[in-house]
Order: C-alpha cells, then structure tokens, then sequence
C-alpha cells in the first residue's frame, strides 16, 4: 500500500483546547490549583507554534503533559505506538480538557519532557538489548 503523501501546508493540528469545569472532580486539589490550570479558559494555538512562558512550579509542563495524553500519547515520553510506564506520575488533568483538533492530522508524534528523557532512554536500551544488530546488545 502507497504511503500517504505529507501535507503540503503542515498543520495545525490542534486548533485549541478548553477546561471543561463540569470534568473538574476537585477545584481545591491539585492540579486544578496551580496557576496555569486555574487560569486555564480556552488555550487558543497558533497556527505554527505555541509557547508556554511562566515560573517553575505554575503548572506549564502538567498542562503540556494533558494536552499530549489528551491526544493519545504516553505521559512519560514517546509516540503513540511507543508507549511503557515506570511509575504512573502524571495528573489526571487530561480527563478534564476537551481538545479541538484540525481535520489534518500529522503523519506521526512525539512527546518528550526533559524529565522523563532518562526513561524513555533507559526504555530503547532495553528494547535494543533484544535486538542482535543493536549497538546496546552485549557481545562474548
């Protein structure tokens, strides 16, 4: 089967996504009472790119990290078809966001936090380890 052909005008592939407060079990509780949650109306995205600019510790990376399960992808980095877990760390908040997408859709994707690079590293090395043709595959 032909493999279908890129887009010529690549996305955007999420128009936008909203805080849907009737989804929100408890206001007073964590992650909801971080700044960039609790401001959290509608988060329109540009066309090209959208940056998130704030102080540590206001909530950027659990809003970046329900927006990626939101959409189908492994809370501690990957593609949709690489997904593993080490310990289940990532908020809930995704259940509470409803996300618009574009009718394009991209070919693949990826999420990676720097937080969880060691993880996902750690998880091709023991993949790899299987593999005789890997670099990370013991030799005698």
């Amino acid at each position: 089967m032909p493999r279908r052909k890129p887009s010529p005008t690549p996305g955007p592939f999420l128009l936008h996504a909203e805080l849907v407060a009737e989804r929100v079990p408890r206001p007073d509780r964590f992650p909801y009472t971080l700044p960039a949650v609790r401001g959290l109306g509608r988060l329109a995205f540009h066309p090209k790119v959208t940056f998130f600019v704030g102080e540590n510790g206001s909530g950027k990376s659990t809003v970046l990290e329900a927006l990626a399960v939101a959409v189908g992808l492994n809370p501690e980095g990957g593609s949709r078809n690489f997904k593993f877990a080490t310990r289940a760390s990532h908020s809930r908040l995704d259940e509470a966001l409803r996300v618009a997408r574009s009718h394009r859709q991209p070919a693949d994707s990826y999420f990676l936090r720097a937080e969880s690079y060691y993880n996902v590293a750690t998880e091709i090395e023991r993949l790899d380890e299987d593999d005789p043709r890997s670099p990370f595959t013991p030799r005698n």
